[in-house]
């Protein structure tokens, strides 16, 4: 691939993972929990034990709250700078797809491997979020990808990256950083019949960096915090995550296939296509490379799918080994991939989220003025896939490019009007103005109100709540770690309460109130002075 190519996915990205990233609020309540421990780690000047609300956060390990703070710290408190590190290690993923295509296979599938990470819409989602995904997917990524070229050329340097990598993997996300990779090199090792290489890997000096690199903040927790860290880290946050589901209603059979099937598009749809493919050829012979690549993403799938709590991003790191697999299916079959049908396929999967974005604005989720970026982007996208008449691999690249358009018009008038209703920042802006430092909240907690204002909000309990409320050992109740306030003994002079629950606030205590404010479903109330 000649180097206008490399520039155009260079540009690309950095359009895609930069726009909008200042515009998107702090939304409730993961974004919000990660960006305010980064905000009182940078505060407080405690840079080792993770704080939210003043008090001790088990929940992750180090790396991203150091990432986030370091972002505060260059760019201010802003949705940017929280923003700045998970869109710098989703570029680092694109150079890594690139390079691992390159390696296992050519130039030109490393491109389309890019190529095809960057367009799809779990990858762009998760690189502009306040989450630990982007960051564990670089070096999950890494882990693996480095361990089959250290297997393959049997060079030392591939091998301590390796190392490195999970150290890394392990500083960001826990336990799952190591132990999910090593089951995905167990089996590939199984299938392939080849322990020797464990002569070769540099076991003990790895071992070595790797626990050089993740031991010492696990060690200094445990001295620092003992059985505390323990049972909420690895008790809780590990242990019960995978044995009992903290959300049942996604426990279905279909849950991963259904999110995957959308994480990949638009390329997802030439998963049954290359099979097809194969089966027609009578090309039934798996290369090492491929079945390690398959063993990687199958793996994965299987693993969480085995685990009691489902997420939408557990499965992220396939699309890593999905990628190489895809740009290796383009660079076999060319513009053959992209037949007719599957055009049509494409153009009616846009035109399904046109219509729920409609939809979206006719609810009034999304604001109906926003709503023309959609088909303009859509446009524009169309448009320059009928300029790319000449060039090669046009059809390829141009249903990459109308992706792109359409991703980028979904952030600007979906995203960012999508982030505005899920965060609280004009009401924690309002508070800092009003130089209301102390309130209660009842019906739901604000978190990113306390990020954006600085105040201490209580949460407003009925006594009958409090008992199941309290934070219990190995119970989802121990992430309950911000402070409460008894609502019919309510001290506070302002409230903030979500408007459908307004009576009830009423109802559960005798005060006389009044109206300070509306922010979308919030209504900010101060107390009559009698």
């Amino acid at each position: 691939m000649s180097k206008k190519y490399w520039l155009f996915l260079l540009l690309a990205a950095l359009t895609l993972l930069f726009t909008g990233n200042d515009a998107l609020y702090v939304t409730d309540n993961v974004e919000a929990n990660y960006a305010l421990t980064a905000k009182e780690m940078v505060l407080s000047g405690d840079w080792l034990s993770p704080q939210i609300y003043g008090r001790y956060w088990f929940d992750k390990p180090i790396f991203f709250y150091w990432l986030t703070a370091l972002g505060f710290k260059l760019f201010g408190f802003t949705e940017f700078g929280a923003r700045f590190f998970p869109a710098v290690f989703g570029l680092g993923a694109l150079g890594l797809a690139a390079y691992g295509g390159t390696k296992l296979y050519n130039e030109r599938a490393g491109w389309f491997s890019a190529f095809v990470l960057l367009c799809s819409v779990e990858f762009f989602l998760i690189s502009k979020s306040i989450i630990t995904d982007a960051v564990l997917f670089c070096f999950f990524s890494a882990v693996l990808l480095f361990f089959y070229l250290g297997y393959q050329s049997g060079k030392a340097e591939y091998w301590y990256i390796m190392y490195a990598s999970a150290g890394l993997a392990v500083l960001t996300k826990g336990p799952v950083g190591v132990l999910l990779p090593g089951l995905i090199m167990v089996i590939f090792l199984l299938w392939q019949r080849n322990w020797q290489v464990l002569r070769r890997c540099r076991l003990f000096s790895g071992t070595l960096l790797f626990l050089l690199i993740a031991a010492p903040w696990y060690v200094m927790m445990y001295a620092l915090h003992g059985s505390d860290f323990i049972n909420t880290f690895f008790g809780v946050h590990n242990y019960l995550r995978a044995t009992v589901s903290e959300h049942p209603r996604d426990n279905v059979i279909y849950y991963y296939t259904m999110v995957n099937l959308l994480a990949l598009f638009p390329w997802s749809l030439l998963i049954p296509w290359g099979i097809w493919k194969k089966l027609r050829e009578h090309d039934y012979h798996v290369e090492a490379r491929e079945g390690f690549l398959l063993i990687w993403g199958l793996t994965v799938f299987f693993f969480f799918q085995c685990m009691a709590t489902k997420y939408i991003t557990y499965t992220y790191p396939l699309l890593f080994p999905a990628a190489l697999l895809l740009g290796h299916l383009l660079d076999q079959y060319g513009e053959q991939c992209i037949f007719k049908g599957y055009k049509l396929m494409v153009g009616g999967f846009m035109g399904t989220l046109l219509a729920a974005a409609w939809w979206c604005a006719q609810s009034s989720l999304i604001p109906m003025e926003e709503l023309y970026v959609l088909p303009l982007g859509l446009l524009i996208g169309v448009t320059a896939y009928m300029l790319l008449c000449f060039a090669k691999y046009r059809h390829i690249i141009g249903i990459g490019v109308i992706c792109l358009c359409f991703y980028t018009a979904l952030i600007i008038g979906v995203a960012v009007p999508f982030a505005q209703l899920r965060s609280a920042k004009d009401m924690g802006l309002s508070l800092r103005e009003k130089h209301i430092s102390v309130l209660g909240a009842y019906a739901s907690y604000p978190t990113s109100a306390v990020f954006y204002s600085d105040a201490k909000i209580y949460k407003l309990l009925k006594e009958k709540d409090v008992a199941a409320y309290r934070p219990h050992s190995m119970s989802w109740s121990s992430k309950n770690v911000m402070p409460y306030a008894l609502v019919n003994d309510n001290p506070f002079a302002n409230v903030v309460v979500k408007s459908k629950r307004l009576q009830d606030f009423y109802r559960a205590q005798d005060a006389s109130w009044q109206i300070l404010g509306y922010y979308d479903d919030w209504i900010l109330l101060e107390h009559k002075k009698s």
